[in-house]
């Protein structure tokens, strides 16, 4: 029994993709806000799924930042790599499970890559697994977030919303289970190393970026605002940074990272999943996010030194810190003088 993952027929729950099982102080609650069930609860810290309340609805897979969330008989990444169509419709009555299992990474791959896109949410607003409304202003959303990236990097192209009814062709649609991997390596993408649990990039960013690649030369600005759930670019203050290599060790795609030497941090926004845990995690509060990001840096993967550091040895515990000029003495034994050097003062009185 695979004690990290908990599934039933159809969905599963890859607990070690999760940002709160990367970081206890995570407030990510996407699927426990969006699941029509309530089949996601808090046990000791961690999130479970009660898989007695599980529909396997696939409403939640779209909203995971990480893609801890997926169902067996449909995959949306290998749905966007295996259409053949120029001009796609999307329906939970014709092609698709619920629209929710798409993220707005999808969304703007698909427009990206096709002539047409539309979705048919006219059966929204009548679903069980529309309650209180939340399902249907979820994709609203992600639709909406899609379309004014396209419409930022100054493509003409968008995601259309129909409101005519479709006849329902479900039996059709699950029939077949969409096995994505000839597609994925079709893409270039390698399966194999995408199985390795150090490699936590979410296949559809992944593909995000490929799509980006392809249209780019027809992008009129790839200077962009980093005002999407999915986007982020930072920068560290070098004041500020004590090089203690926290946001390194707890970042889940390793967007951040050392040089060999370890006295520079290196940055891929490209890899970054906005995630938000380096900068919470930063007691100094040393890293902060750029409103803006370049599309070729992204798309591309190219890294960038966001801090670099002289070590020194301090002259007190001897270990090397990032020096910044004055006396070579590190901040935790600078520190430790300030709050206990009466203790020694007092112990030389005595004798």
């Amino acid at each position: 029994m695979n004690i990290y993952r908990q599934h039933t027929d159809l969905f599963e729950f890859d607990l070690l993709k999760c940002l709160r099982t990367d970081y206890y102080h995570n407030t990510c609650s996407k699927c426990i806000d969006i699941c029509p069930e309530n089949a996601f609860i808090f046990d000791r810290g961690k999130l479970r799924l009660d898989e007695n309340r599980c529909k396997n609805c696939a409403v939640c897979v779209g909203v995971c930042p990480s893609e801890a969330l997926s169902v067996n008989f449909f995959n949306p990444n290998g749905f966007i790599l295996s259409l053949k169509e120029e001009k796609v419709t999307l329906s939970c009555k014709k092609n698709t499970p619920c629209l929710s299992v798409f993220s707005s990474q999808n969304f703007i791959s698909l427009a990206l890559r096709k002539d047409f896109v539309s979705c048919n949410l006219s059966h929204c607003e009548e679903c069980e697994l529309n309650k209180d409304n939340k399902t249907f202003e979820s994709i609203a959303q992600r639709i909406e977030e899609a379309n004014r990236f396209l419409a930022e990097i100054g493509t003409l192209k968008e995601i259309k919303v129909e409101a005519e009814e479709i006849k329902s062709e479900r039996r059709a649609l699950f029939k077949k289970l969409f096995n994505s991997a000839k597609e994925l390596a079709g893409e270039g993408i390698d399966v194999k190393e995408l199985a390795n649990v150090r490699n936590r990039i979410p296949i559809k960013n992944i593909i995000l970026k490929n799509s980006i690649k392809k249209e780019i030369q027809n992008f009129k600005n790839t200077q962009i605002s980093t005002d999407y759930s999915f986007l982020s670019n930072k920068e560290i203050s070098y004041d500020l940074c004590n090089n203690c290599g926290d946001c390194v060790k707890f970042c889940p795609t390793d967007a951040l990272f050392y040089s060999k030497d370890s006295t520079s941090i290196w940055y891929q926004n490209g890899k970054c999943i906005a995630c938000g845990i380096c900068n919470d995690i930063c007691e100094p509060k040393a890293i902060t996010n750029k409103d803006d990001l370049d599309l070729i840096e992204f798309a591309f993967d190219r890294g960038k030194e966001l801090i670099s550091h002289t070590l020194e040895i301090c002259n007190e515990c001897k270990t090397p810190f990032p020096y910044k000029g004055g006396e070579l003495i590190c901040e935790r034994c600078k520190s430790f003088v300030n709050d206990f050097g009466d203790i020694f003062k007092i112990a030389a009185d005595i004798e």
